[in-house]
């Protein structure tokens, strides 16, 4: 019995070893192409975690300078409020010195207005062309 299995196979050998091959040659294509799959999630999640960790430093960035800009703000404002005091005390002084030398009182021009009004940004929303330079 085990001889005519022999002799079936070797008769059939050629059918056999097409089909065997056409068999492996689809499931190594399955596998290929899952293989592929998995490694284009991979990589795009890779992407993923780079384009995270640049938005992480530049918004690190953007905040370090926005801090900068903010206490140059201050700074500035502190001139500012010191000389608008000074220019006020000068002219209480003229005013004085006009009463005691009995003429009238110098007309100033009006100083503007201190603290300023804050002031709506131009473009509240950076253009996409902006973003993609920067990136």
């Amino acid at each position: 019995m085990i001889g005519h299995v022999f002799e079936v196979v070797n008769a059939w050998s050629g059918l056999i070893e097409t089909a065997l091959g056409l068999v492996g040659g689809w499931y190594g294509n399955v596998a290929k192409n899952r293989l592929a799959q998995r490694q284009e999630q991979l990589s795009a999640g890779q992407q993923a975690l780079a384009l995270v960790a640049q938005t992480r430093e530049m918004l690190a960035e953007h905040i370090q300078r926005i801090d900068v800009l903010t206490r140059q703000l201050w700074a500035r404002d502190d001139v500012i409020q010191e000389v608008y005091a000074q220019a006020i005390a000068a002219r209480l002084l003229v005013h004085e010195l006009d009463a005691n030398a009995g003429r009238p009182p110098r007309q100033f021009e009006p100083l503007p207005s201190y603290p300023a009004p804050p002031v709506e940004p131009a473009d509240p929303m950076p253009d996409q062309e902006d973003i993609k330079k920067e990136v």
